[in-house]
């Protein structure tokens, strides 16, 4: 089975020349800058965002040479940067895969779903340990932030905890049953109870035939789907649901678009908000391109009218290109670089298979 090199391959399909094979490796990664996250959403690649945050270039590196190898991939080499392609045997890999990519939502997810999973792992273990009244356990998790909401949340389970472990219960076996049955075994064998530890990912890739190097990715792909079933409410639930009211809300914005923004939200100018923080221009311009790529509610129309988006995404489809100076070159003096690249945040491009779909 593919795993994370089904990942690179499945990016490379959506990508193929307009990023170098680096820009790749910050996706998975998670780098947390705007021309990464601006990559996420251009390519269709939001789920895949981050899902492999311990991913090392070394690794990365060495998965595409085994990916060429295989025949999977191709490299290539332009204007002294390397890039690589899918082939039609790695399309066809791919295509066969099972891995549940689908289960991934990288972008929306990133950094909660560790905790989400931490919270839970360690309330499973607190619980059945209280309900069998054993207080003499060494806790799985033992990051403080994990261990300080226990103890903020433990009293409210305390005075009933026989009940709230069944619910919890019921819980896990509502959204599991959503789940292929290996999925499922899988997730319960990494959870700990009362003189029971969860099995290490050294331990699940001998039991379920995997690489140890890939059960990490497909512990979030599974953490990732139970989110998305507790989120949409797909799923009814009182106790899981409870873990994850409080997740913290991430910001990617910087702290300088932040104090842009709240600038702009009192109806200061571009031009004047420069002068205000004592900035370039085209630094003002900058923030306002991340703002918008982060808040879809953004009135972008402030800068650009529809007809001028229209053009720059007639100009992406009929050059299936996102390069900036590809789209420049077509639209002359009519757009600016700084609107070219704010219109870019208001069309949603997926290459598949090498062909751009659009969607407004």
């Amino acid at each position: 089975m593919l795993t994370y090199s089904g990942l690179i391959i499945n990016c490379c399909l959506h990508i193929e020349h307009q990023r170098t094979e680096n820009a790749i490796y910050h996706l998975l990664n998670g780098k947390r800058s705007i021309q990464t996250v601006q990559d996420a959403h251009l390519f269709g690649l939001d789920r895949f965002y981050g899902v492999l945050p311990s991913l090392t270039i070394d690794d990365f590196k060495y998965a595409v040479d085994q990916c060429v190898k295989q025949g999977f991939l191709i490299r290539s080499i332009a204007d002294d940067q390397t890039y690589i392609h899918t082939t039609s045997l790695g399309k066809h890999a791919l295509h066969n895969n099972p891995f549940p990519y689908h289960y991934l939502n990288g972008l929306r997810y990133f950094d909660i779903d560790d905790i989400f999973l931490e919270r839970l792992i360690l309330l499973v273990q607190v619980l059945t340990n209280s309900h069998m009244n054993n207080s003499s356990y060494i806790p799985v998790i033992d990051k403080p932030v994990i261990t300080n909401w226990i103890k903020r949340v433990y009293p409210h389970f305390k005075p009933d905890v026989h009940t709230y472990l069944q619910q919890l219960y019921d819980d896990l076996y509502g959204l599991l049953s959503h789940l292929s049955e290996e999925e499922a075994h899988m997730f319960v064998d990494r959870l700990t109870g009362y003189e029971h530890y969860g099995l290490s990912t050294y331990q699940l890739a001998r039991k379920y035939h995997m690489k140890t190097d890939n059960i990490p990715l497909y512990l979030r792909a599974i953490t990732h789907r139970l989110l998305t079933l507790i989120n949409t409410e797909e799923v009814e639930t009182n106790i899981v649901f409870f873990i994850t009211k409080d997740l913290p809300k991430l910001n990617f914005m910087t702290k300088s678009a932040q104090e842009t923004y709240k600038l702009i939200q009192k109806q200061f100018q571009a031009e004047d908000i420069a002068h205000i923080r004592r900035l370039k221009l085209n630094t003002i311009y900058d923030h306002i391109v991340e703002i918008a790529w982060y808040d879809p509610n953004f009135h972008v129309h402030t800068y650009i009218n529809q007809q001028q988006i229209d053009r720059v995404k007639d100009v992406v489809k009929n050059t299936q290109s996102l390069q900036l100076r590809t789209i420049k070159d077509h639209v002359g003096d009519q757009l600016t670089y700084f609107q070219i690249r704010l219109a870019l945040t208001r069309i949603n491009n997926v290459f598949t298979k090498g062909v751009l779909q659009y969607e407004q």
